[in-house]
């Protein structure tokens, strides 16, 4: 279903340089012209404001949130309804040439699975 769209995953566990990955390569995409997204999951929950600050107030409170500052903006929505990657890689398709996923080890589609050094043995250990 998704083999035709532009989406391409990054997974590998903790500490196998997927945002390394990742933070070096986007800029050349969008050097080269791509407007380009990511979509980064996270197990633990999505933790980017402190409890005190204002956006993470509004949005305990039921709000979406779009937060605007100089050169950038981040919308923190509420999950209200199904917000399966899926449905996020089908909002983003048609604004994005290129959404790259980090993490999503089940994403069916393009995927390439970073190792950690103690997850990789030489050729002779391998069996």
């Amino acid at each position: 279903m998704f083999d035709s769209l532009p989406v391409f995953a990054v997974c590998g566990y903790s500490g196998s340089g997927k945002t390394t990955l990742l933070e070096r390569l986007v800029p050349r995409l969008i050097q080269s012209g791509l407007r380009v997204a990511v979509v980064k999951h996270d197990v633990h929950g999505i933790e980017h404001d402190l409890c005190e600050k204002d956006s993470h107030r509004l949005f305990r409170s039921g709000a979406d949130v779009v937060a605007i500052g100089p050169g950038e903006s981040l919308a923190r929505t509420v999950a209200r309804e199904d917000t399966s990657l899926e449905t996020e890689i089908g909002r983003l398709v048609d604004r994005y040439d290129l959404v790259l996923l980090e993490g999503f080890k089940r994403w069916r589609g393009l995927k390439a699975w970073l190792l950690r050094p103690d997850q990789i043995c030489a050729p002779k250990d391998c069996g």
